[in-house]
């Protein structure tokens, strides 16, 4: 099973391998070994679309012979395109649904079938088999009601519905109990989350309280439905990790009514006035578009403005991609492709520029780890890790082992990488005290 796209994807490729080695199935590393090949697909933006279909066609092409696998399209391609994949790729054998996971085993012995569509269950009852330890998801809410006008994600994953909290409890109780040392707390709008008269400030104090002795993150988050008693929620509760992704999309209050966003650019600054007020050194990342339909120079450069007066930790930056069926991409206005990789080449470098030196301005500070794993250059002897703002950092040539809080002496950085040096390591408590020393900004 290979896995592209986002968080959401992750926790459902967590989601099929325990259903499938429910059924008797195993996870094996090498295609040709393999009775069926998943792809988890993203349809968020044409380049992640295209990528998945062009490695499943590879994949179930490269077998050849009687004996090649089946191969099965899941996830968010999948709903898009339903049966159609069939038809036009031959080496395409099965087409779930990211709703329809409970059909897999049955799918993959029919051997050429599809099955989309939305249902309200949570994949309750199914035991996740999780290969991120000591980093854990777990889904609060699936769906979104929004329908921005750029986004295919309420098309591909249906409307907003939300877990029962008992559920969630038991689940985050079960995954502390395992020694996992970081839980995020997952939706395609997570902060819209309500079960009866329960809203998502409440929840998160909940599962604050169950995950005693583990960092609690969220996301993603709409920034009109980022309330107050969030804010204050975030800042009481001492695990709830001092970082944030809140997309903003568009600097520019003209392409904020057109992608349907529901927040002004004042609206939005007064967000993060809010939480740097109660949370002095949050972390805080974004998403942005370049090259909306209709944006002017001066609609980007009011984009450009922003990410200099804001000066996020980390912003993903994209060119806008035209998504069959939603508004924008039959809007006036289509903005050459030359013209909107210019402008996202415009913002990234900006963007590295601000990271540099928020990263820079860490040297020599002290903060809080979780330990990971081994780092990711193969040969080298390497530990890496998270802060609780979710900066990646290295130890050279040292061991450590995952799941362990340490504190860490951060040395140069590397963008958002950071080489530190092992101070101690730290009880579970003191991970989660506050102190002016470990703020991250």
């Amino acid at each position: 099973m290979e896995v592209y796209g986002c968080q959401m994807n992750v926790s459902d490729s967590e989601i099929i391998r325990g259903i499938l080695e429910s059924a008797g199935y195993r996870q094996v590393d090498d295609p040709g070994d393999a009775d069926a090949v998943l792809v988890v697909t993203c349809a968020v933006r044409e380049h992640a679309e295209t990528r998945a279909i062009g490695r499943l066609t590879q994949l179930g092409a490269g077998t050849g012979g009687e004996g090649r696998p089946v191969t099965v399209v899941c996830g968010c391609v999948a709903q898009e395109h339903g049966s159609s994949l069939l038809e036009n790729y031959p080496a395409i054998d099965i087409v779930v649904g990211p709703d329809r996971y409970l059909e897999l085993p049955d799918l993959i012995r029919r051997g050429r079938a599809s099955a989309t569509g939305f249902s309200p269950h949570h994949y309750e009852g199914v035991e996740p088999v999780r290969k991120t330890f000591p980093r854990s998801f777990v889904t609060v809410m699936r769906g979104c009601d929004n329908f921005c006008s750029y986004c295919i994600v309420p098309h591909v994953r249906g409307r907003e519905r939300s877990r029962p909290a008992a559920d969630i409890l038991r689940e985050v109780s079960g995954l502390v109990s395992s020694g996992y040392g970081e839980i995020t707390l997952l939706g395609q709008n997570v902060n819209s989350y309500r079960s009866g008269e329960l809203r998502f400030p409440e929840l998160l104090g909940m599962v604050s309280r169950e995950a005693r002795g583990a960092w609690v993150r969220f996301v993603t988050s709409h920034p009109r439905d980022l309330t107050d008693d969030l804010v204050e929620t975030m800042s009481r509760c001492r695990n709830v990790c001092r970082q944030i992704h809140l997309p903003v999309q568009s600097g520019s209050d003209r392409i904020l009514s057109a992608m349907n966003r529901g927040y002004s650019r004042a609206g939005y600054l007064d967000k993060i006035r809010k939480l740097r007020e109660a949370m002095p050194g949050i972390a805080l990342s974004t998403d942005m578009i370049a090259g909306f339909p209709g944006e002017s120079e001066e609609d980007f450069e009011l984009s450009a403005s922003l990410l200099e007066e804001v000066r996020f930790d980390q912003a993903f930056l994209f060119r806008y991609s035209e998504r069959a069926g939603t508004p924008a991409a039959s809007m006036e206005g289509s903005i050459p492709v030359e013209v909107r990789l210019e402008r996202l080449s415009r913002l990234q470098e900006i963007q590295r520029s601000i990271t540099r030196a928020c990263s820079a301005a860490l040297s020599g500070r002290e903060m809080p780890v979780l330990i990971i794993g081994p780092g990711a250059k193969r040969g080298l002897l390497q530990t890496q890790g998270r802060t609780a703002g979710n900066r990646v950092v290295v130890f050279e040539g040292r061991q450590a082992e995952a799941g362990r809080f340490v504190l860490a002496r951060i040395g140069s950085s590397d963008g958002w990488t950071h080489f530190a040096d092992l101070v101690r390591p730290l009880g579970t408590e003191e991970g989660f005290e506050a102190s002016e020393s470990w703020r991250e900004c």
